[in-house]
């Protein structure tokens, strides 16, 4: 089939523009977002929600307190309402995402090679495709080199699809070797096509379907289960209650069942799920705006977690804009003109060596002008690159062991050979060209043209980056497919030990897993050796974060803990979809950002659920008491009471410890590989509730004994659990000591318990308030009792973590 007119310049603006407005944007229309109901009806469906839901109703049916029912209802309905807006938020910070992190496409317009987003595509337009890119819209081949793309998504096969020009475009998908199609990924070669169909008009948009969802992390895994084995424990605890209180006798049925809601609402986090959305929306949000861009949620808590970096060379650890610096060319032989033959760059665009090579040619006014006859592009496991043209001409370039491997024995090819460790012990990336009189790509016996030293700018911030990760625990290992004398002078300049230095020939063996371990550089790496690598690393109990960039690191980042796809203009679609974080700027120093972030919001995260489980088990505590200690009272706090604490005044501060940016630096805490709950938090948590627990007690005793009705004795239990528990806040946030930085440190936190305070002083001292929620004003005594508890609670809890010699 001929190729069209256009071919070789593309659409002229104006056609594209009309063709956009006709066909639309080059995208599947999306899902229609769920409805208002549907929403509601989800977060109805969460297992606390539920049982709130129950409780509200027996409240109402059971236990004809209206006023109570209602009020466990309408809170209900608040935790929905925060559920909801937070999942509508989500949506619109993953459509958000889905922005920045956009494929785009290489076209031709009016002779002009552009970069412009995939969705601005139209029929008709000419596009180029390369190893690594994503195919932006169904298209026809007009030009094909050694091209190859894994069509998986649509045929299911997992071997990759070769294409031809003039290949077939009709018939089923697998056979269709003349055609490109949307959404797949070009692993080979290169070529030229035009677009024939876009947006829902192409194969995959044509059997797409809503595979919209969203997938847990283990941080959301974890509170989940979490919050299930709350649930559970909720409700046996409550039917225990009731059994045990009829067991004894002396209770009235009606009470008994009051008292058995209360304890399962005691149980309950009601605030837990919205504040962990909240600090993970809110963290997940700056990250962004540091130039980590977090596609997997889970991705914040491994990134928190890493101790080893093993981090490209080109464009991570340097700056990736590569230069001739030095050349030795082979008498006779005219090495800028097989630069010139043997290179992909077009209108300075394309692979960073063949534009540094292109743009030195350029300098001795040497510039490409014969056609090919056959080419091999560059491939990651040949390291070469071999052209064909007139004459004919065979023209290779790449690595120095494997091109002059291919030439004939001479002293030029030895002298060639010998002057390699020279330049790369200056830090130079080298290759080699030769050429031979033949057609035959694979042929041997070529001569040796000269070797080109490339060099690549350390980036500004790399030494501080490693600096940083070490003295975070963190091992940085530099990866390159660069010679090993490169890669050793490289990392020197970087602060990298580079010892050992192991390269990909010299892995073999049954020792290769150990090797790679302790490696602190690897040269000359292979796509396989990447993902041994990464095996090695997790197998030894290490949390890893691969960067890379390109199609053949794609394995690599999605078996890592952490896979780190850099962006920018050498950043492939391919990449980025297999790796969980994006790094804007591709700099080492930004993904050490998000690692200080991602530890710092995992504290938070720990704090926070701390701070809450605490305060709940206190709460439980004290209800038990209730029932065995003080009979007449049956229940020191009513339903409503606690869920007033447990949602609206333990929120604020939970939130408050969620964004909270405690003093020092993340980087010198690591977090435990056993969990948010291991046994020793759990054990803390545990103790903590006792003493508040305790101190409860102990007002609610010295109220009784005074004689006061029970209304002010529940206000006392009220007020005095509030107080201490917005203490608690300071407490787990805590490495050591409680104020070990001053109280006065963490505006957030000081502002929400300093308010949450404020705003239990007024639903306490003003009567039609305090009516809502049974509390009743109290005299001074009272106040001191609750002040007194809130004071003492630091203390005790600083002297058991001292006595226990424990610490977050």
């Amino acid at each position: 089939m001929d190729a069209p007119p256009h071919a070789l310049t593309g659409l002229a603006a104006d056609e594209a523009t009309r063709l956009l407005a006709e066909h639309g944007r080059n995208e599947l229309p999306e899902a229609k977002p769920p409805s208002l109901p549907s929403r509601v009806a989800r977060q109805l469906a969460d297992p606390l929600s539920i049982l709130l839901l129950i409780a509200g109703l027996v409240t109402l049916a059971v236990l004809r307190e209206v006023p109570e029912g209602a009020a466990i209802l309408a809170i209900l309905l608040v935790n929905v309402a925060i559920g909801v807006t937070q999942e509508v938020k989500a949506e619109q910070a993953v459509r958000a995402l889905r922005t920045l992190t956009a494929p785009m496409a290489k076209i031709r317009r009016n002779g002009t090679v552009l970069r412009i987003p995939a969705v601005e595509v139209v029929p008709g337009d000419v596009i180029e495709v390369a190893a690594g890119d994503r195919v932006p819209a169904d298209a026809r081949l007009v030009e094909a080199a050694s091209l190859a793309a894994n069509e998986s998504m649509l045929t299911g096969e997992s071997r990759s699809a070769t294409k031809r020009t003039n290949g077939r475009t009709d018939g089923p998908l697998g056979d269709r070797d003349g055609e490109l199609f949307s959404g797949t990924m070009v692993v080979r070669g290169s070529g030229v096509a035009v677009i024939t169909a876009t947006g829902p008009r192409t194969q995959i948009g044509a059997i797409a379907s809503a595979l919209q969802g969203h997938v847990k992390g283990p941080l959301e895994v974890e509170l989940a289960r979490v919050s299930k084995r709350i649930g559970v424990l909720a409700v046996v605890a409550g039917v225990v209650m009731v059994v045990l209180g009829f067991t004894r006798g002396g209770i009235e049925p009606f009470e008994l069942v009051l008292a058995g809601v209360a304890l399962a609402i005691a149980a309950v986090p009601e605030s837990m799920a919205a504040a962990v959305t909240t600090a993970l929306a809110l963290g997940s949000q700056r990250m962004a705006k540091l130039g980590v861009i977090v596609r997997r949620l889970s991705a914040i808590q491994a990134l928190g977690a890493t101790t080893v970096i093993a981090s490209d060379k080109t464009g991570t650890l340097t700056t990736g804009r590569l230069a001739v610096a030095d050349h030795v060319t082979v008498p006779g032989t005219d090495l800028w003109r097989a630069a010139t033959r043997c290179n992909d760059a077009r209108d300075g665009l394309g692979d960073a060596v063949d534009v540094a090579l292109q743009t030195a040619a350029a300098g001795h006014s040497v510039r490409a002008d014969e056609p090919r006859l056959a080419t091999r592009p560059f491939d990651a496991d040949t390291r070469s690159m071999a052209v064909v043209t007139a004459g004919p001409v065979l023209t290779v370039k790449g690595a120095p062991e494997v091109v002059l491997a291919r030439c004939a024995p001479s002293e030029e090819a030895d002298r060639l050979l010998a002057t390699v460790p020279e330049l790369a012990g200056r830090g130079l990336r080298v290759l080699a060209l030769a050429e031979g009189d033949t057609a035959d790509l694979d042929a041997a016996g070529l001569r040796p043209v000269g070797l080109v030293g490339l060099s690549d700018e350390i980036r500004p911030s790399a030494r501080q980056a490693v600096a940083d990760s070490r003295a975070g625990g963190i091992r940085v290992i530099m990866v390159t497919g660069d010679h090993a004398d490169t890669a050793r002078a490289v990392a020197k300049q970087v602060g990298i030990d580079p010892d050992p230095l192991v390269t990909g020939a010299g892995l073999d063996g049954e020792d290769r897993p150990a090797r790679l371990r302790e490696a602190g550089v690897l040269a000359r790496v292979d796509p396989a050796t990447k993902l041994d690598l990464v095996r090695a690393l997790r197998e030894g109990g290490e949390v890893v974060a691969m960067t890379g960039d390109g199609v053949n690191d794609a394995p690599a980042l999605r078996h890592a803990d952490v896979g780190v796809a850099m962006a920018g203009e050498e950043g492939t679609d391919v990449a980025r979809e297999a790796a969980a974080v994006v790094v804007t700027n591709g700099e080492l120093g930004t993904i050490v950002t998000g690692v200080r972030e991602g530890r710092r919001l995992h504290r938070n995260v720990a704090s926070m659920i701390g701070y809450l489980l605490t305060g709940n088990i206190a709460e439980i505590f004290l209800v038990l008491v209730g029932l065995f200690l003080w009979p007449d009272l049956v229940i020191p706090l009513l339903p409503v009471q606690l869920l007033w604490i447990n949602l609206v005044l333990d929120g604020i501060p939970a939130i408050a410890l969620g964004v909270d940016r405690a003093p020092g630096d993340p980087l010198a805490t690591r977090p435990g590989r056993d969990g948010l709950l291991s046994r020793r938090v759990l054990a803390r948590i545990g103790v903590r509730s006792l003493i508040v627990g305790l101190l409860v007690v102990a007002a609610v005793e010295a109220a009784r004994r005074l004689g006061w009705d029970d209304t002010m004795v529940r206000t006392q239990a009220v007020l005095t659990l509030v107080f201490a528990r917005l203490t608690l806040a300071y407490v787990a946030r805590a490495r050591r000591w409680t104020f070990e930085h001053g109280w006065w440190h963490g505006r957030a936190v000081l502002l929400a318990v300093a308010g949450t305070a404020a705003l239990q002083a007024l639903v306490t001292l003003v009567p039609p308030l305090g009516a809502l929620l049974a509390l009743a004003p109290l005299p001074p005594l009272g106040w001191a009792m609750a002040v007194g508890a809130a004071v003492l609670t630091p203390p005790l809890c600083d002297l058991v973590r001292r006595w226990s010699r424990t610490s977050r």
